[in-house]
């Protein structure tokens, strides 16, 4: 391969590069190697690079940081990084682990402190200062990454197990494929919960849809591009509820389907009272639309009720049809009726006004503010 065969690659469209199979990729790397290898020094750095970034993108070492939200899950923790140890990429990867500590109350087990990795470079725990829920620590920890670490892409997974860490690798195709410019998100296409749960959840979404028009599939298993990175640390709404916040913002995603798996060990913290709030979270993100929605249909039943009202009053002055009595206590029903609807929508404009004018958390910003120490683990 000479200098002139070199300056032909770089000159590869980035739209036919994304299409090149990774197997051509990676003989691409290999001869690129051994041609710096063979040059003189002198000469490596005459060959023109038009695409160096494009090229960076793919033939460098992928540099991957995982983000995984932990609240006294140590045991299904340590078996999760172990697993994740045994991915097999086809491109070579650099894997970072950040664990957010949500101030468990359990100590780290003296095994996971001195777990052996050879696949994973680097794992950290951040503790938090208190307790502020999953959601709030995967928008605390995606700030850290955000400000302190490298990497290509972040990837968003549950430290129970049940987001399964194989696939990882598909989610990371999806990034290559899409070229790197959309969040992907692992829509769960099975559960492996009761029969209870799973019931309750369709009716959860269900709600959800009637509230804000949109539908929702997915949890907190998803991976960020670095270039996006940047633009969802400064959503608001991922303060409340990561997916959805990430959903109301319009940056550009993708979803795959992937199946849930079991729990590696234990049994889940989410009790009926968390996994309401945790609904109602998903819901409160589009609080303002929500509250438009009901206003819009208050509006319509105030409508109706106007109509019966004046059918009563119709049938009471112009027909004999009417019983003794009958159009007081239906007119008296209907006013009452009124009445509460124009002050339940006299409610929601005020929710409308209010989370318009009320102050917000930026995570970005704001996360400092709840962290307390970072641990580096042996790896």
């Amino acid at each position: 391969m000479n200098k002139q065969q070199a300056f032909d690659y770089y000159q590869i469209p980035p739209e036919d590069w994304r299409k090149t199979p990774t197997t051509v990729k990676v003989l691409i790397e290999e001869m690129e190697r051994r041609l710096h290898q063979l040059e003189p020094q002198s000469d490596r750095h005459k060959l023109p690079i038009p695409n160096q970034s494009l090229n960076t993108f793919f033939l460098n070492e992928r540099k991957l940081a995982i983000l995984i939200p932990v609240l006294n899950d140590w045991e299904a923790l340590e078996k999760l990084l172990l697993l994740i140890n045994e991915i097999v990429f086809t491109q070579e990867t650099s894997i970072q682990v950040l664990i957010v500590d949500d101030y468990s109350t359990k100590p780290i087990p003296h095994s996971l402190l001195h777990q052996k990795h050879n696949q994973i470079k680097a794992v950290s725990i951040l503790r938090l200062r208190r307790n502020l829920g999953h959601q709030r620590a995967i928008a605390v920890g995606l700030s850290y990454l955000y400000h302190h670490l490298d990497c290509n892409c972040v990837v968003v997974m549950d430290g129970d197990g049940e987001d399964n860490p194989f696939e990882i690798k598909r989610l990371l195709h999806a990034f290559d494929k899409t070229g790197g410019d959309k969040i992907i998100f692992a829509k769960r296409t099975k559960r492996s919960e009761s029969t209870t749960f799973k019931f309750f959840y369709f009716l959860y979404k269900q709600l959800y849809w009637l509230l804000t028009g949109r539908e929702i599939c997915v949890g907190n298993f998803s991976l960020i591009p670095v270039s996006l990175l940047k633009n969802a640390v400064v959503i608001s709404e991922i303060w409340n509820h990561y997916s959805s916040g990430i959903y109301r913002s319009r940056i550009p995603y993708l979803e795959i389907n992937v199946p849930r798996t079991k729990r590696l060990a234990g049994n889940s913290k989410m009790n009926l009272v968390s996994l309401i709030t945790h609904g109602l979270s998903s819901i409160a993100v589009y609080g303002d639309i929500v509250a438009t929605r009901i206003l819009i249909v208050t509006a319509i039943f105030f409508v109706i009720l106007l109509l019966v009202l004046c059918i009563v009053l119709i049938i009471k002055i112009f027909t004999n049809l009417a019983i003794p009595g009958w159009a007081t206590y239906t007119s008296g029903l209907v006013l009452v009726s009124l009445l509460q609807l124009i002050s339940l929508g006299a409610v929601f404009s005020m929710i409308i006004l209010s989370n318009r004018n009320s102050s917000i958390i930026i995570p970005a910003r704001d996360y400092k503010d709840y962290v307390d120490t970072l641990m580096n683990l042996k790896s």
